[in-house]
C-alpha cells in the first residue's frame, strides 16, 4: 500500500528540487491546484511561491497549453497510471519556446486512494539533432515562424514550407503536440507581445505589427481573450508606465 509522504519528508524533496534550476517540479491536489512547487517553477512562471499555491495551469499558462496540461494530469488521477518522459514544446509569457521532457505520477493518500499528482519537467536538449525523429520536423517549423511572425506568417504559409498539406500539418500537431498549428501560431504571437510588452520601448501598436497581427484592433481582441486584460493595461502592471 503506498504510504503518504510526511511534511518533513516532502519539505525534505522541495530542498533537493530546489537545487536543480532547470528542473520544475510540483505537486497538485485533487482539483488540480498546485500545493508545492520548487524555485524553477516559481521563476519560469515569474510569480513568488505564493502567488502561485492554489491556483491551477490554466491561471498561469496560456489556455490551449493548460488544456494539455490539465487533460494529462486528469488521465494520471482518472488510471493511476504515470506518464514517464513526455515530449512537450512549451511557449511562456517571455517570448521562450522549448523542447521540454515531463513525467507525471499519481499521489496517493495511506488509504491507497488517488489525491492529486505530481511531476517534473526538464529541458529535453539543446540541440535539435538530438530530439526524437518525429519531433525534429516541428523544430524546423518553429524556426521559420518565428523569423517570419512579424510578416503576419499563417497556417497555410506553415504547410507551403514544409511541403504538406494543411489536413496533414494539422494531423502532425494534434498527434504530437495536441494543439493545432492555429493554436501554436498564437501561443507563439502572444508570448512574443507580452515579452515585448515588459521589456521593449515599442508602444501597442508597434507591438501588434512586430507579432504579425493584421492590425491593433485585432491584436487588442486577441490578447484580452487570452489574457482577460487589455495589452495596455498588461504593459503598464509589468512596466509600470503607459504609453
Amino acid at each position: 500500500m503506498p504510504k503518504k509522504l510526511g511534511v518533513d519528508a516532502l519539505d525534505t524533496v522541495m530542498s533537493l528540487f530546489n537545487a536543480v534550476p532547470d528542473v520544475l517540479f510540483w505537486f497538485k491536489d485533487r482539483e488540480l491546484r498546485i500545493q508545492r512547487l520548487n524555485r524553477a517553477f516559481a521563476d519560469r512562471v515569474k510569480l513568488q511561491n505564493n502567488e502561485i499555491i492554489g491556483k491551477t495551469d490554466a491561471d498561469l499558462y496560456f489556455p490551449e497549453m493548460a488544456r494539455v496540461f490539465i487533460a494529462d494530469d486528469k488521465q494520471v488521477m482518472r488510471t493511476g497510471h504515470p506518464i514517464w518522459r513526455k515530449v512537450e514544446l512549451l511557449t511562456n509569457r517571455w517570448g521562450g519556446v522549448e523542447w521540454r521532457s515531463t513525467t507525471k505520477l499519481p499521489v496517493f493518500n495511506n488509504s491507497g486512494e488517488i489525491v492529486g499528482t505530481t511531476g517534473i519537467s526538464q529541458p529535453l536538449t539543446e540541440s535539435t539533432e538530438l530530439l526524437p525523429p518525429e519531433y525534429r520536423a516541428f523544430s524546423h517549423i518553429i524556426e521559420y515562424c518565428r523569423a517570419k511572425l512579424s510578416e503576419g506568417v499563417d497556417v497555410e504559409q506553415m504547410a507551403n514550407h514544409t511541403g504538406m498539406s494543411l489536413a496533414t500539418l494539422t494531423r502532425r500537431f494534434r498527434k504530437h503536440l495536441q494543439i493545432s498549428p492555429g493554436e501554436f501560431l498564437s501561443q507563439l504571437r502572444l508570448s512574443r507581445a507580452c515579452q515585448l510588452l515588459g521589456d521593449s520601448p515599442l508602444n501597442v501598436t508597434e507591438i501588434a505589427l512586430e507579432c504579425g497581427y493584421e492590425s491593433p484592433a485585432a491584436f487588442s481582441r486577441a490578447f484580452r481573450r487570452q489574457m482577460q486584460q487589455s495589452p495596455r493595461d498588461y504593459q503598464q502592471s509589468h512596466r509600470g508606465v503607459a504609453n
